[in-house]
């Protein structure tokens, strides 16, 4: 009997603390993914990787670990399995495949403010056979605080020169040469500006923060307007635009780049609410709200709809 009761505890015991392990708060941050240039490289699992499997970096995570990542605006969701490691960009806390990226459309934004759910630890991934090829040094080049994909190592596999057959020689007395000037239209140039990469793009601009913002200069404005704006986190309200403005700077130092700011009209000057969001409803913005008042931000949660 006392065999039978000690065997019980220990059973209890061990789904307490398989319970503990998978029962992790949920983890905010932002999510990017990888260039399609990176096909193939290999990942620090031993797998090569396929834009095409629904994989991801985490710094932490063990190999094998299922995650479910939810997109805050849209709710979006995608299950992915961890077979890398990375991002080792501040403020960045997942690195997704191609496909994984597409189901939550963040393939044209290049990155978005994700939430990170454990959903088990899985069989540890097996790595591929090895393929000869030359991996290049892991090396980035993209800004960290802007650009969508992380860099990671390309497989570079050698061409075959193309074979060249030698020119017959021609005498020089051989060339017919007319007599007269001759003239040769010279084509029309027309000015086409190549398209820029999100990562190219973002190079031409710096992130303003509260250490760098001044009342005056120069600076990118952009104006959109949310098409499903249901609820955010109000987290100041402001009657001058320029203290607004040096909120939104603060944010940015703080790496949250779902900043709205709505204006109201005032008694004698026009009121501005500084707001992160949106969210597609009360309990997403209520999670979100605790993760901003970790980073030292308090607000509270409010209806847009209203606004």
């Amino acid at each position: 009997m006392r065999i039978i009761l000690q065997k019980n505890v220990f059973v209890l015991l061990l789904c307490f603390c398989l319970t503990t392990v998978y029962a992790q708060e949920s983890e905010y941050g932002i999510a990017s993914y990888y260039g399609d240039e990176y096909q193939g490289g290999e990942t620090a699992s031993g797998q090569r990787y396929d834009k095409n499997l629904l994989t991801a970096a985490h710094k932490s995570l063990p190999m094998g670990t299922k995650v479910r990542v939810t997109r805050l605006d849209t709710k979006k969701t995608v299950d992915v399995t961890i077979n890398d490691r990375g991002p080792y960009f501040k403020g960045r806390i997942l690195d997704l495949s191609g496909k994984a990226a597409e189901v939550l459309g963040i393939r044209k934004d290049g990155t978005a403010n994700i939430k990170l759910d454990v959903l088990g630890k899985g069989r540890a991934v097996a790595a591929k056979a090895k393929v000869p090829a030359k991996t290049t040094t892991r090396t980035t080049t993209t800004d960290p605080k802007t650009s969508p994909p992380v860099a990671r190592p390309k497989v570079e596999v050698p061409k075959a020169k193309p074979k060249t057959t030698p020119k017959p020689a021609v005498k020089e007395a051989e060339v017919f040469k007319p007599k007269g000037k001759t003239t040769t239209a010279k084509p029309k140039s027309t000015y086409v500006p190549a398209k820029k990469t999100a990562a190219e793009e973002s190079e031409a601009f710096e992130m303003v923060t509260a250490k760098d913002y001044n009342q005056y200069g120069l600076y990118k404005i952009e104006l959109t307007k949310p098409k499903n704006a249901a609820y955010g986190v109000q987290v100041a309200s402001l009657s001058s635009y320029s203290n607004a403005l040096k909120q939104v700077a603060t944010l940015q130092g703080k790496w949250f780049k779902n900043i709205l700011l709505n204006i109201e009209p005032g008694v004698k000057s026009p009121n501005f609410k500084v707001i992160l969001g949106p969210f597609p409803d009360a309990e997403t913005a209520k999670s979100y709200q605790k993760h901003a008042k970790k980073k030292g931000v308090n607000g509270f949660v409010i209806s847009l709809e209203e606004e």
